[in-house]
């Protein structure tokens, strides 16, 4: 009977060493060959259940570097996510379940404190002048009043950015800062610096003579126009079936072909 149930154990362990190097439902991994698939999540020292299904929703079949530093600020985030800006992870302890497979099958067990939830309060702007507030206010789908969420800050910002380096902005900086009030809300100021804004300079396609002149017929910034930082991808995407096999975005921009020299 012992000698059976052994055999029914290297099974399972061969099979779940398959079914990890094969399947990770999201990689994170800064190395292919290494890190952990979490197949079990416990949280203890948490109130909130939906903060709790979140964490374990977004991580579990996902894989990680094996790096209890970065699960710590993973899980971090997710509570943030959820309005606890507070949030600290005491504890993160990472039980590899299977060692041998590639990503390890392991648990995570951490200990979370949440802390308060916390709602938006406003949104403010300084040193902005090629834009209003509220055009950049606009950015951020989060309404005063709803729970403050750090990844909808992030995709403000991002959409902040687009904005700005759609005319010409390129160097555009953006320094955040959150400030707590006793009521359980945050204020969230932005610090903007503009920097100055670019247009197109000269346009130099380093390719065999037919194919340059074909790309060059195809770009649509005409010299001392506004630079649109964005268009760069645009026109890859377009061009993608005349491009050659070689080619690679790096080539590309180091080739000056986002406009060189940048006219102030």
């Amino acid at each position: 009977m012992r000698y059976v149930r052994f055999l029914s154990c290297l099974t399972a362990v061969a099979f779940l060493s398959v079914l990890a190097h094969a399947e990770c439902r999201e990689d994170h991994r800064s190395n292919k060959s290494a890190g952990v698939l979490i197949t079990e999540l416990t949280l203890s020292g948490t109130h909130s259940v939906r903060a709790n299904s979140a964490a374990s929703s977004d991580m579990m079949g996902s894989c990680f570097d094996e790096n209890s530093e970065e699960l710590a600020e993973r899980i971090r985030y997710l509570f943030q996510n959820k309005g606890y800006f507070e949030c600290e992870i005491e504890s993160v302890r990472i039980r590899a379940n299977d060692p041998l497979a590639v990503p390890k099958v392991a648990s995570v067990e951490a200990v979370v404190s949440e802390g308060r939830r916390f709602r938006l309060g406003e949104i403010r702007f300084e040193g902005n002048h090629a834009f209003e507030s509220s055009e950049l206010r606009d950015k951020f789908s989060m309404k005063k009043g709803d729970f403050f969420a750090r990844n909808e800050i992030g995709g403000g910002l991002e959409g902040v950015r687009d904005l700005y380096t759609a005319k010409g902005f390129i160097d555009i900086v953006m320094v955040p800062d959150v400030v707590k009030s006793s009521e359980g809300t945050l204020v969230l100021s932005i610090n903007v610096t503009e920097g100055r804004q670019y247009h197109m300079g000269v346009l130099e396609i380093f390719a065999k003579k037919e194919l340059a002149e074909r790309l060059r017929t195809q770009w649509e910034i005409p010299e001392g126009a506004v630079f649109d930082l964005r268009y760069v991808e645009k026109f890859i995407a377009q061009n993608r079936l005349i491009r050659p096999a070689e080619f690679t975005g790096r080539t590309f921009k180091s080739c000056g072909i986002a406009g060189s020299p940048l006219l102030p």
